[in-house]
């Protein structure tokens, strides 16, 4: 069984939690390329791309 990640931010552990590049750095900065990685669940992607 594949270890489950957690979200950076909240702390949860779920099969949805992904590792994706920062949501409101790549909202912000749409053309850089060197945004950095992160581990978040659905729910705290969006409230990170909507923060931007």
């Amino acid at each position: 069984m594949a270890k489950k990640k957690a979200c950076e931010t909240c702390g949860t552990k779920d099969k949805t939690v992904e590792t994706m590049l920062d949501p409101m750095t790549t909202a912000l900065y749409p053309e850089d390329t060197d945004h950095d990685e992160m581990t978040l669940c659905p729910p705290c992607a969006t409230a990170r791309f909507e923060e931007s």
